[in-house]
């Protein structure tokens, strides 16, 4: 029988930084071989220069010549120097990085425990060789979530999405960040989302019926070139609804499929003396399967227009948003 223990997330979160930070040894021993060719270069330089003296007594135009071989052999050490003091300083602005990433991300775990499962390592070495690069305190924020999230829920964030996350600018994060939260969320469980879009409010989001809320086709265009929407900008999905009878009794032909909007759990009904069909199409603007991952890790900001509208949407078909308090 497998026994799965628990330890200390702050424990488990040492595991993933050894293991990651392992992986770009390489680059924190670029000062020490820097060095080493700049003593190199210092060596074979003072080397020339003697026999340069000693070609300069028995020549007499050895001075001329000595004077430019000098200046090019001072310009090799002048550029050496600061190629290694360029280096010294690129390395410990990366640590300072992993190092905030780090602390950022134990923040997070707090006092929490986890599985003690061994790290994937080539995720960790991905993770920590792209985030060594990540300057901004936005962005390492974003990173530090994803380790946390990481260590929690090992698989959560997959290789593919570290590679959008690496290319992700701090502009395009921050209109992700307002595409999440005006999104559905479509969940099997609090892990599992099976879809996740931005509803078209009846329109075409590709004509710019989001515009009012700052996702018009120029923003979509750069979510999808980002890796983060589908190209399918009015793509839709079925939402199976909660049919009421004219006796006002629930009938289950069918399970209600309830969702995620603003970090609460809704779920549409609506009364069946409409007549209507039950199988209900929401149109909208899709996220990718590295989007929905990325999205677990995203503070949503209020849309009180947005919410307003979604609800009014719903209501012109007949539907009432209903949250799922149970």
């Amino acid at each position: 029988m497998e026994i799965n223990l628990s330890i200390p997330a702050i424990e488990k979160l040492l595991d993933y930084a050894a293991s990651g930070i392992g992986s770009i040894a390489g680059p924190y021993l670029a000062p020490w071989k820097a060095r080493q060719e700049a003593k190199s270069k210092l060596i074979a330089a003072e080397g020339d220069a003697n026999i340069l003296t000693l070609q300069a007594k028995a020549q007499a135009q050895a001075r001329d010549m000595l004077i430019s071989q000098d200046t090019n052999v001072t310009g090799e050490l002048t550029i050496a120097s600061a190629v290694e003091q360029r280096i010294q300083f690129q390395e410990q602005k990366r640590q300072i990085n992993i190092k905030s990433v780090v602390q950022q991300a134990a923040d997070q775990l707090g006092d929490k425990e986890v599985t003690d499962s061994e790290p994937d390592h080539d995720w960790t070495a991905r993770f920590f060789n792209e985030v060594q690069d990540v300057s901004s305190e936005e962005m390492q924020s974003l990173w530090a979530k994803v380790l946390a999230g990481e260590v929690q829920r090992p698989g959560s964030t997959s290789i593919r999405t570290l590679g959008i996350l690496k290319n992700l600018d701090r502009n395009t994060a921050q209109l992700f960040r307002k595409f999440c939260s005006v999104c559905m969320f479509c969940t099997l469980d609090a892990n599992h989302i099976l879809d996740a879009r931005v509803p078209s409010l009846g329109g075409n989001a590709a004509s710019n019926t989001l515009k009012s809320y700052d996702l018009d086709f120029s923003a979509l265009n750069r979510l999808n070139e980002s890796g983060l929407i589908i190209p399918d900008y009015n793509s839709w999905l079925d939402y199976t609804v909660l049919s009421i009878n004219s006796n006002d009794e629930p009938q289950f032909d069918r399970l209600p499929m309830t969702f995620n909007f603003q970090d609460r759990r809704w779920m549409l009904i609506r009364d069946v003396q409409h007549g209507q069909k039950k199988d209900i199409k929401v149109h909208g603007v899709a996220m990718t399967l590295s989007a929905i991952e990325l999205s677990k890790v995203i503070e949503l900001q209020p849309m009180e227009n947005f919410s307003q509208a979604l609800s009014k949407y719903f209501r012109d078909q007949k539907l009432i948003m209903t949250e799922v308090t149970s």
